[in-house]
């Protein structure tokens, strides 16, 4: 009987393993900022675009809700923090073990700049994100000279909403062949 349970067993975790990216599927949330440093931090919150499968979560890039500034994230692992990684720099009872670093390309230049002043890397650690729950995230800043890095800011947000994802551009018949029977898309 033992043998039957681990059988079972291995085969649904393989299931869930293949099954994952083709379940994944795009969300964007938008928090609104929770306290004033946040709030001066980032005014009117943030918006995370990122792809959930069953059992992970994948951030891919951060926008300002209300501003046109966006940033691309790529995630990180712990061993790029140095000795201690995030229990050392935010504590063993933080529930922010996300942890991504921001790309310094486009407007993540400037959202190093503002988040970890003096910083050459800047990584952000968070929880997860899910639905009507808060989101709480540690922007940590590496300093090249001294190898070491640091609590930068800790910022809080609200949950404000879902967004949905617009209909993909779908491939469009070809028109110039006036014995193509497909219909027409225009409207005059």
């Amino acid at each position: 009987m033992r043998r039957l349970v681990q059988a079972v067993t291995i085969a649904c975790l393989a299931g869930l393993m293949l099954a994952g990216p083709a379940m994944a599927a795009k969300r964007i949330y938008s928090y609104d900022s929770a306290n004033p440093l946040t709030e001066q931090m980032t005014e009117a919150g943030l918006t995370f675009i990122f792809d959930k499968t069953f059992i992970s979560t994948r951030v891919e890039r951060i926008l300002e809700t209300h501003d046109v500034g966006s940033a691309d994230v790529k995630p990180a692992s712990e061993g790029e923090l140095g000795p201690g990684g995030l229990t050392a720099l935010i504590g063993p009872n933080a529930h922010e073990r996300a942890l991504y670093e921001i790309e310094p390309k486009g407007d993540g230049r400037a959202l190093i700049r503002a988040l970890c002043p003096g910083a050459d890397r800047v990584f952000l650690a968070f929880g997860p994100l899910n639905a009507e729950e808060p989101l709480r995230i540690h922007a940590l800043g590496h300093d090249a000279k001294t190898g070491a890095s640091r609590l930068c800011i800790t910022l809080d947000y609200a949950f404000h909403g879902e967004w949905s994802i617009g209909p993909p551009d779908l491939p469009q018949p070809d028109r110039s062949d006036r014995f193509n029977d497909a219909p027409t898309n225009h409207r005059y």
